[in-house]
């Protein structure tokens, strides 16, 4: 039986019959080509073959079947013309596999989950119209399809600590995802309207948490008092510190280990981050180290709770993961005053489980606090088929604004823009203009010459507004109120503001190009900065796509233009 190990085998599954036959946990599985031998099977996985078959040369194609015993990860493939159907059976056909394999020598393979029963393979022949179609809503489908990770210890883990706080769900349930990665899946269709999630709120991690914990006598007595941000910090590091002794453990575990807001990238990274993007990602730096430095007084003076130096414990990267958790993860509630607080707003709170869905611009949902019931509740305000990835929307942010605040770039954000420093555009006005300082004034008092944009729909309304006021002719400056009002002052004015608009969107194309080449060096060169550098280069590709389109919509608009 060795002597088959490393032959390859290529299956093709039909995907319409997949949700009625596999288990749950296998439905929403997306395939993922692997390329694997048999016996040589990605690290994670056994080496053993689990799955080995080939068609009679002496039968018929139009109708081949064979029973076989399945257990563990299942490979399945599919062949130029044919489609593989499943259907369960408890037969005993064991150990009939290997004898079957064959001398094939084909070429893919694909890992689609874990089966734990007998099954019927049936091979027909299909080339009609419908089975094309189903197979084009597989490969459609595949890329919003998750792999479930309910069976994962530490979620396992996660929903008995839940359950201990009266909470079950039964409308989603964890998941991996291509592109997005952990997220939650539903288990069934939802629709407008329905509520996916009321978590209770002993599942909610608040101040009112920090206070009522063996942190609070602490905090109460503190002067000046500490910000409702720097009890849910301490908390969070002190029970990360506590180990299995932490109540809070099955929550803390799925937290992610580290993070990649621009805070915690490298400085080589930051320093190829867009100019507006990475001034802001500086005022972060300076504003968390701050932070960390205000505080260490505060840690001090919880030395009796620990048995070791509190310095070791409330280090800076401890502050700076448990601020990152604090920033990326928590939930809005209605501003509340605590006394032994500082008057700051007090109105995070960290919602296990909620938590692990992850943000699409193209969703609505309604979130808020039931005061009268007592719960944090999620409805959607858009329906979901099963086992698709369930979203909500942190809000209507562009791509810098999700990365400072949450570390990610979302892919074809309808928000996401470029942004044009006062320097870029000037740069391409006459230096002869003896206005240009009280036209740069007038933009300034009028609040144009800020958020000055390029989008997927061209420049925005505000850069061209500020381009036809800074192109105005001396002789017609004096109609620059009719210009910020929107009216169309001479077709020699809009056309000039669009050249320069056009100019400067090839500059910044030419620039994007550029560190995206350098990016690319740095990838080969700086292999342990790699995960951060890919961040970086998906938002220059994102805003590549956009100065592309704003291109040709600039081209389109000049050709009114003679």
């Amino acid at each position: 039986m060795q002597s088959d190990l490393g032959k390859r085998v290529l299956l093709v599954v039909k995907a319409a019959d997949l949700e009625d036959i596999l288990p749950t946990d296998v439905v929403g599985t997306s395939l993922c080509v692997v390329s694997a031998r048999l016996g040589s099977m990605p690290r994670k996985e056994p080496a053993t073959p689990l799955l080995c078959w080939r068609r009679a040369p002496s039968r018929p194609v139009k109708h081949l079947s064979w029973e076989m015993w399945i257990q563990g990860p299942l490979l399945l493939s599919l062949g130029p013309t044919s489609l593989l159907v499943l259907k369960p059976v408890f037969a005993s056909y064991l150990g009939r596999v290997l004898p079957r394999l064959g001398k094939s020598s084909l070429s893919h393979t694909f890992l689609i989950g874990y089966l734990y029963r007998n099954y019927s393979l049936s091979m027909r022949k299909r080339r009609g119209r419908t089975s094309r179609i189903r197979r084009r809503k597989l490969f459609r489908s595949s890329e919003s399809r998750g792999v479930s990770e309910s069976y994962k210890y530490e979620f396992i883990e996660l929903k008995k600590w839940l359950k201990d706080r009266k909470f079950e769900d039964t409308n989603l349930t964890p998941a991996c995802f291509p592109g997005t990665g952990r997220g939650l899946m539903s288990k069934t269709s939802l629709q407008e309207g329905q509520m996916i999630i009321s978590l209770p709120e002993s599942c909610l991690l608040t101040t009112d948490t920090v206070i009522q914990s063996y942190l609070g006598a602490y905090i109460i007595k503190w002067k000046p008092p500490p910000s409702p941000l720097l009890a849910l910090c301490t908390f969070l590091v002190s029970e990360k510190h506590a180990g299995d002794q932490s109540p809070w453990k099955p929550y803390l575990d799925i937290l992610p280990k580290a993070y990649t807001c621009p805070v915690c990238l490298e400085p080589e990274v930051v320093n190829l981050l867009p100019e507006p993007l990475k001034a802001k990602a500086e005022e972060q730096r300076v504003r968390v180290q701050e932070f960390f430095a205000s505080s260490r007084d505060f840690f001090s003076s919880l030395q009796p709770l620990f048995g070791e130096a509190v310095d070791s414990i409330f280090s800076y990267n401890a502050l700076l993961w448990a601020w990152c958790t604090v920033n990326t993860r928590a939930v809005y509630l209605r501003p509340r005053r605590q006394e032994c607080l500082s008057a700051e707003p007090d109105t995070c709170a960290l919602a296990p489980y909620l938590d692990l869905l992850n943000h699409s611009s193209h969703v609505q949902v309604k979130a808020a606090f039931n005061e009268e019931i007592g719960c944090y509740e999620l409805r959607t305000a858009s329906s979901w088929r099963k086992h698709e990835e369930v979203f909500i929307c942190y809000g209507p942010h562009d791509n810098h604004r999700l990365l400072l605040e949450y570390g990610f770039v979302s892919i074809r954000n309808p928000h996401a823009c470029v942004y044009v420093s006062r320097e870029i555009l000037v740069q391409y006005l006459p230096s002869t203009d003896k206005q240009m300082n009280k036209k740069i004034s007038i933009l300034k008092v009028h609040g144009f010459i800020e958020n000055l944009t390029f989008g997927w729909d061209g420049p925005s309304w505000r850069l061209l507004t500020a381009l036809k006021l800074l192109c105005l002719e001396a002789e017609k400056f004096t109609c620059w109120k009719k210009v910020l009002l929107g009216e169309v002052i001479s077709d020699t004015n809009e056309k000039t503001s669009l050249d320069i608009a056009q100019k400067i969107c090839y500059y910044f194309i030419e620039e994007t190009n550029a560190v995206l080449q350098k990016i690319s060096h740095m990838k080969a060169e700086k292999v342990a900065l790699v995960n951060q550098l890919t961040l970086v280069e998906t938002l220059w590709l994102e805003e590549l796509k956009i100065l592309r389109a704003s291109a040709e919509v600039l081209h389109s608009l000049q050709t009114a233009f003679p």
